[in-house]
């Protein structure tokens, strides 16, 4: 494909009009090189520099690097649908344009998942490396290239496995991950929720039983170890576990044999155990809920899931393909549209139900679209469980709400006006309107910035009156 027919003079052209013309560009592509100029070519269009892009398609990876030593800021733009993870890192983004940046992130990575599907080998590009097993969690913060290398080594023992974290953190996926990276993964993995069922139905599911172990057992069936065995059996929620099951559960383990309801004979079983909970053990085993020595087998190896407030910076990339999932649930040609203010309030929302609840929240948004309309931010309040924000109001991040050890009135009141002053200028796009909306002018604004930065806000302390003043008069004594 020659590059200068790859061209596409953006700024002229409805954003609409401009990822359909993009995709059609990809999908007319013979080679990933191909594809990569098409991309380059409509992002310098748009006079946004690329320093890398990185495909993952099945497991094979293709990136190539372009602007490596240009100064200015990076951001990445990523989308992930099934075997096909796409990774764009731009240079310098305007901010009136991320929401279709990440758009065209969103449609080629649509694009090349077709081309999976597609029975037409396609070569790779010429620069390639091995990649890592594709993760099944999406985002790039600390948090969670931590939890990755957490996953990894996790993998790689045969150990037991215990993942804590909060409800709707993607507690069963990180179990899913470290099955499929392990030595078990051509074997079966087998997962149960053992608060969704009663005592007596949950212990022979795990256990299996024999015909006439009990009222209604017409037949012999094997329980979910037996299933499982040469994989890995994930138990979540462990924590609602009753006690008279966890020693059963602690027997098993120890011995790796399970004896069926009714039966006299123990069976072997070799099943990696991974369990997980939001309980607090340590309370629970203070509190005589939990066997102390079941909790030392299942916690040999622990993996802490951050919710979803703690990695807030994953939120836009989550959102975005959340959204990519609902286009294709929906049948949409083109992708949903999100206003950057929309994406600022869902930022900065605090998620107690995680990514269970967003999912949801995105799902109802995507449902109430008409056309190809943006989601607003005034939508995106109006499905968001908190009472009394208007319309147009700018939502601080949820650091505002906290004050910090050793910090004083005067050094909290700072740090709020510092949030105010960055999240305006975020959700406005520049300093100009960010000094207008808080009714100041743009110099007085940076300079009060800068001030707050380099801690001038900060109290100097008062010298105490000497008592020895010569030029002090004295009181009038008697």
């Amino acid at each position: 494909m020659n590059p200068a027919t790859a061209k596409i003079t953006a700024h002229e052209k409805p954003e609409d009009e401009l990822i359909k013309e993009f995709c059609q560009n990809l999908q007319d592509c013979k080679t990933v090189d191909d594809a990569f100029v098409t991309i380059t070519s409509l992002f310098d269009s748009l006079d946004v520099p690329i320093e890398r892009i990185t495909l993952v398609r099945d497991s094979e990876t293709s990136e190539v690097t372009l602007n490596e030593n240009a100064s200015g800021i990076r951001r990445e733009f990523k989308a992930q649908l099934q075997k096909t993870n796409l990774t764009i890192v731009c240079i310098s983004i305007p901010p009136n344009l991320n929401s279709l940046l990440q758009s065209l992130v969103t449609s080629a990575t649509a694009t090349f998942q077709n081309w999976i599907s597609q029975p037409v080998a396609f070569p790779s590009a010429t620069v390639a490396s091995p990649s890592a097993p594709t993760s099944r969690m999406i985002g790039d913060s600390p948090r969670m290239r931590e939890l990755s290398i957490e996953i990894t080594r996790a993998a790689r023992s045969d150990h037991s496995v215990l993942i804590k974290g909060e409800s709707g953190t993607g507690k069963t996926t990180a179990a899913l991950m470290v099955h499929e990276q392990s030595l078990r993964s051509n074997k079966l993995f087998v997962d149960i929720n053992c608060a969704a069922l009663p005592e007596a139905l949950l212990e022979s599911e795990l256990f299996g039983y024999e015909k006439g172990a009990f009222t209604g057992a017409a037949g012999t069936k094997k329980g979910l170890f037996e299933i499982a065995d040469g994989g890995t059996l994930f138990l979540d929620e462990i924590g609602e576990m009753k006690p008279e099951l966890q020693a059963k559960l602690l027997t098993a383990i120890e011995g790796k044999r399970i004896r069926r309801l009714g039966s006299t004979k123990d069976v072997p079983c070799d099943v990696r155990v991974i369990t997980a909970s939001s309980r607090n053990f340590r309370t629970m085993i203070h509190a005589g809920t939990f066997r102390e020595d079941l909790y030392y087998r299942i916690a040999v190896l622990e993996i802490s899931i951050p919710s979803l407030r703690e990695r807030d910076s994953d939120i836009p990339v989550l959102v975005h393909h959340r959204l990519s999932i609902e286009q294709q649930l929906n049948g949409r040609s083109s992708p949903y549209q999100i206003e950057p203010l929309a994406l600022q309030a869902l930022t900065l929302y605090d998620w107690p139900g995680n990514i269970r609840e967003l999912q949801n929240i995105i799902s109802r948004l995507a449902t109430r679209i008409n056309n190809d309309e943006p989601i607003t931010q005034e939508s995106v309040l109006s499905q968001l469980p908190q009472k009394a924000i208007e319309s147009g109001s700018l939502l601080l991040p949820s650091a505002a709400r906290i004050i910090n050890p050793g910090e004083d009135l005067h050094a909290f009141i700072a740090r709020i006006q510092l949030l105010a002053i960055d999240s305006t200028v975020i959700a406005m796009g520049n300093t100009q309107d960010a000094a207008l909306r808080l009714g100041y002018g743009r110099t007085s604004l940076t300079s009060l910035r800068t001030n707050l930065q380099n801690g001038i806000h900060r109290r100097t302390k008062r010298k105490t009156p000497s008592n020895t003043n010569p030029n002090q008069q004295s009181l009038p004594v008697g």
